[in-house]
């Protein structure tokens, strides 16, 4: 399905279009004011209002045509100005917003058009009026603006970019955070609903984290917290969620992963913790929950912790399984 045109794109592009109307309309009726024809001002305020009544409705791809239409219309208004006028200007308008919202080859594409447009309506304009000066005065001057505007616009995009992963991962061990892991397993879990597979959550806790910060101090604590990270990290499969929800706390979302496949990797976690090699001796505790069903009385969170539980009041250093039937109610962590 076309991606929708989001609300700036839109009524930044009618504001625009109406920017030029009211200009041209504000010319006409100076004194001094250049004579041109009002059809280019008229049409703007036309397409203005059409975009801030049903812009929002139309794809992406197609309100960048307004782009070039806009363009257009100032050739226009170039084209029809008896003497000489500052119209062209506003060439810069559509460039900017293009290059704002669209990426370099749609830049590129309505730079080439400007020149193209501005070379008819120069072209059309009675002898003496048109010079390869004028055109080359439109056509660099827009040109260095489309590229200052689209550096400034990816860069924006990268810190936007940069800063939505930041929101969604841990900062001490790298792993995804509570609000990315809650996303990744809904979209886990509609998939395992969809095609009918199994989906499994594991839950871990590091036994008596607190002993180890009382003892060994914080920044020992936070170097378990890495080594346990990069110890999951090294279990786990590329299509696995691995994210730390809570101080000592982690779950794994294991797609396409039954019970005995789960409790498989809980035991080679558990034993690669229990078997030395990190900053301290610990133990880690797991709570496994995976079913393939599609309805299901409890999320596989819930499930996990619940047997987490299990695992820490059976004496901490093991794996406890709690089989669920997974379906369309799977719980994120609160």
């Amino acid at each position: 399905m076309p991606r929708r045109a989001e609300p700036a794109l839109v009524y930044s592009a009618a504001a625009i279009f109406a920017a030029a109307g009211v200009v041209g309309a504000i010319e006409s009726l100076l004194p001094e004011g250049p004579e041109f024809s009002p059809a280019a001002g008229l049409s703007a305020l036309a397409i203005a209002a059409l975009l801030t009544l049903f812009g929002r409705r139309l794809p992406r791809w197609v309100v960048y045509a307004f782009g070039p239409v806009g363009a257009a219309l100032v050739a226009l208004a170039v084209a029809t100005t008896r003497g000489y006028s500052d119209a062209a200007i506003i060439y810069c308008w559509p460039v900017i917003w293009v290059a704002s919202f669209y990426g370099t080859r749609a830049t590129v594409a309505i730079v080439a058009w400007v020149g193209i447009v501005h070379g008819v309506a120069l072209a059309a304009m009675p002898d003496g009026m048109a010079s390869a000066d004028r055109w080359a005065d439109v056509v660099v001057s827009v040109s260095v603006v489309a590229v200052v505007v689209r550096v400034l616009a990816a860069r924006n995009e990268r810190l936007v970019a940069q800063l939505s992963t930041e929101a969604r991962v841990d900062p001490l061990t790298g792993l995804w955070n509570r609000r990315a892991f809650g996303e990744r397993l809904d979209t886990e879990s509609a998939r395992a609903v969809r095609e009918g597979t199994s989906l499994a959550v594991v839950m871990f806790d590091i036994d008596h984290f607190k002993r180890i910060n009382d003892v060994h101090g914080h920044d020992v604590g936070d170097r378990v917290l890495k080594w346990v990270a990069e110890t999951l990290m090294r279990e786990t499969r590329g299509a696995d969620i691995t994210a730390r929800v809570g101080g000592e706390e982690f779950l794994v979302v294991l797609p396409g992963t039954g019970v005995e496949g789960a409790c498989e990797f809980a035991e080679r976690v558990r034993a690669a913790i229990a078997g030395g090699g990190g900053p301290v001796e610990l133990t880690i505790s797991a709570g496994v929950a995976a079913g393939t069903v599609k309805t299901a009385e409890h999320g596989l969170v819930d499930a996990a912790d619940r047997a987490l539980y299990a695992a820490k009041r059976g004496g901490r250093n093991a794996v406890r399984v709690t089989p669920v039937e997974v379906g369309r109610s799977f719980s994120a962590p609160p």
